[in-house]
């Protein structure tokens, strides 16, 4: 039950097979053999070069680069004339262009958020939680892709909505206009305090308002906030936090069953490297080692 016993499992497992591990060593370019038959050849920081009949690049995209996903790998992919589509982090925290949300740092709950992409309505489900600096939780991490994606491509990122409950507008219509009560009491029942009193006081509502009292536009706007609440977004965590890279080699070039290369036979480039990546829930790490099996395969049996 712990990830270091895979680790080892595997790293016993190649070396009984044969395989050497070259650690600390980095590759500085891959150069395509001039004939059909000749080896590739892979050039080393040190200097030193090595050929091999058959390369797989497994490197990675740029998401968490302390682990040494620095982009290397598409930077060679290009340069051996693999088309790139634009990278961007994916799955990672939004950072927030609303200050009045500073303080409902740490509440989590489960919300719907959605947006537009290419005129096509994109909606998640799920945890969201407020940070010290923005959203995070995998409702947003889902939905983040739309943002960070927009803003690489120099276009203005499509807004962002939130239903914070699973009410919808008739619901909450018919919430407030049939309950006794207090607004406080009845909102504080489905939503967080603090969130409930931050929203109440957006829409000009005092805490002491009691639901009969409610005037007709203070509840549409109240249901306005409570089904579709702008969220204000001035950026995202960037690389750094991103579970994941957006965009990567093209999959048009790759063969989908043995991940060789249609550009360069004994070529292989698998897992994030590739333009592919799913929702949050072990579906990336799934893509990774179904592609690295895959690409292994075939590398090794490659005639």
């Amino acid at each position: 039950n712990r990830a270091s016993d895979v680790r080892n499992g595997l790293v016993q497992a190649v070396e009984a097979a044969g395989v050497k591990f070259w650690c600390s060593c980095g590759v500085v370019d891959i150069v395509a053999p001039s004939l059909p038959k000749d080896p590739w050849s892979v050039r080393l920081e040190s200097g030193k070069t090595l050929d091999a009949d058959r390369v797989v690049i497994a490197t990675g995209g740029l998401s968490v680069p302390q682990t040494g996903s620095d982009g290397r790998g598409l930077a060679i992919a290009a340069k051996l004339g693999h088309t790139i589509h634009p990278t961007y982090p994916a799955l990672t925290p939004l950072r927030s262009g609303a200050t009045v949300h500073t303080e409902l740092s740490g509440i989590s709950l489960t919300v719907t958020v959605s947006t537009m992409i290419e005129h096509l309505r994109f909606e998640t489900t799920g945890g969201f939680l407020f940070t010290h600096r923005g959203y995070s939780g995998p409702a947003i991490l889902d939905i983040s892709h739309a943002w960070s994606r927009a803003r690489s491509l120099h276009e203005n990122p499509a807004p962002l909505s939130v239903q914070w409950t699973e009410l919808d507008q008739a619901g909450w219509g018919a919430v407030l206009q049939s309950r006794p009560g207090s607004v406080q009491a009845q909102l504080s029942r489905r939503l967080p305090r603090r969130l409930a009193e931050q929203l109440m006081s957006e829409c000009g509502i005092l805490l002491q308002q009691q639901l009969p009292h409610l005037a007709k536009a203070q509840r549409r706007a109240l249901v306005k906030t409570l089904t579709q609440y702008p969220l204000l977004i001035s950026g995202d965590e960037g690389y750094r936090k991103a579970e994941v890279t957006g965009g990567g080699v093209a999959l048009g070039e790759i063969n989908p069953t043995t991940m060789e290369s249609r550009i360069h036979p004994r070529l292989f480039l698998c897992g994030e490297i590739l333009d592919a990546f799913g929702p949050i829930g072990g579906y990336n790490f799934q893509w990774a080692w179904a592609t690295g099996k895959a690409a292994g395969i075939a590398a090794a049996t490659h005639r």
